[in-house]
């Protein structure tokens, strides 16, 4: 018995060596196995997939291929009750087209009576250029369409357009938003005005208008430009009457560059001139779009104030820019410059210039007898002699000189020449009398005189 036992201990022992040694060689198998299920498993998924998701095209041949586009209608359709962020491209009755956003491709689908709006009720209240988010079913049909995160909104005036660039910025009149810009599609990006859809070219920079677009993170798009206002033309009637006039429009100062008219966003304004010469000037408009709209400006008063004349004579007569005035009443002039000039008899006539730029203005006439006076005509050879009238130089020759009635001496002198002088009498107002020098030069001590 003991003799068995030990025999069948000994067979065990064997067995269990010989299969650790068939163990890796075991594994290699089921190893092999797995793949080749794993492989055919496969294959049938996507022969399944491909079957029923993805229909076939016939080639020439009759051979069965994949179209490429079903493919992509396919990708879509994994896009199903996903939001897509989209920009409206088209809308026809209740169908929409999109341009989704993040794929950069058109999508066309329907919205129906169970479609929810956000704060609407219709696809009424949507324009082309509107940027929202879009979800669907598999029959395309529009779930929901929601308000996009990523979109964005600015309005202001100022718009400036760089068709090359493809860029839109807000310049120096904008009134927040001052050289902010972005970029624009010009196969997408649109432009409104009041319900109609217009170009890039109809927008003026005193438009208020609205930019609506997208930021995907790595780039910042404007698809839509609504014209909120338009303009018109604000004309100044008169204008170029009134000295320095400074242009005042919502209290913004503005510069017509030389010309009576200038654009103004459609509505209300509060337009305000002012000139040196004159008093304020305030008036309310109305802009209406393409239309003119003209302010006259000789309806501005024109500043007035009180010329007083200080004189040291009485009875004089006064002109002012050859008016003659009466010295018993006030005189109110125009903000101004005049000519003035006093006249009386046995006195030289006083001439001055009076600025009118207060309420009271102060003309100061320090009048001169009148002398009776003639002339003296001086020549000499050589000419350039200093000339002396009673002692006084009075220039060099040759010179005409006013003298008084009677006798005058007069002296002439040049280095190198002898000095010579004559008597000149004038003996009634306006005469002339001549003095004439034929001036000897000085004899050097040098010279022999034999």
């Amino acid at each position: 018995m003991a003799k068995n036992e030990k025999k069948k201990i000994t067979i065990r022992r064997s067995i269990r060596r010989k299969g650790a040694s068939l163990f890796p060689l075991f594994f290699m198998c089921a190893a092999v196995v797995c793949v080749i299920v794993g492989i055919k498993s496969y294959s049938y998924a996507y022969d399944y997939t491909v079957d029923h998701f993805i229909p076939k095209e016939e080639t020439a041949d009759g051979e069965e291929q994949y179209s490429p586009n079903e493919i992509i209608k396919q990708a879509k359709q994994n896009m199903i009750g996903a939001d897509i962020d989209g920009v409206i491209k088209n809308i026809d009755g209740d169908t929409v087209t999109f341009v989704n956003l993040k794929a950069n491709e058109s999508v066309i689908l329907k919205a129906t009576k169970d479609t929810n709006y956000p704060g609407t009720n219709s696809l009424d209240d949507y324009f082309i250029g509107d940027v929202v988010t879009f979800v669907y079913d598999e029959n395309n049909n529009i779930t929901d369409i929601k308000k996009c995160d990523n979109a964005w909104s600015y309005s202001d005036v100022g718009l400036i357009i760089n068709t090359s660039a493809k860029l839109v910025k807000f310049g120096d009149n904008a009134l927040a938003y001052k050289d902010k810009s972005f970029k624009y599609s010009p196969d997408i990006t649109t432009v409104r005005y009041k319900n109609e859809y217009s170009t890039l070219a109809s927008i003026d920079t005193s438009d208020y208008v609205t930019l609506k677009g997208y930021n995907n993170g790595t780039e910042n798009k404007v698809y839509s430009i609504t014209i909120d206002k338009s303009h018109g033309d604000l004309q100044f009637v008169n204008y170029s009457n009134i000295e320095s006039p400074q242009f005042v429009l919502n209290g913004q100062t503005i510069s017509l560059a030389g010309s009576d008219t200038f654009k103004v966003t459609e509505g209300k304004h509060t337009i305000q001139v002012t000139s040196p010469i004159c008093e304020d000037y305030t008036k309310d408009v109305l802009i209406l779009p393409g239309q003119v709209t003209k302010v006259d400006l000789s309806a501005m008063q024109i500043k007035t104030g009180l010329l007083n004349v200080s004189a040291n004579v009485i009875n004089y007569k006064l002109f002012i820019n050859d008016q003659e005035y009466s010295l018993a009443e006030p005189i109110l002039l125009s903000y101004g410059r005049y000519n003035v000039k006093v006249t009386k008899d046995g006195y030289e006539d006083f001439t001055t210039t009076a600025i009118i730029d207060a309420e009271n203005n102060t003309v100061h006439v320090d009048m001169e007898r009148h002398i009776p006076k003639g002339r003296i005509h001086v020549d000499s050879d050589p000419e350039g002699a200093s000339v002396y009238i009673d002692g006084s130089m009075v220039g060099t020759s040759p010179l005409s000189y006013n003298a008084t009635l009677g006798t005058h001496t007069v002296t002439v002198k040049k280095n190198e020449y002898i000095e010579a002088t004559k008597t000149v009498s004038i003996g009634s107002e306006g005469s002339e009398e001549s003095a004439y020098f034929d001036m000897m030069p000085v004899v050097s001590k040098f010279v022999d005189s034999e």
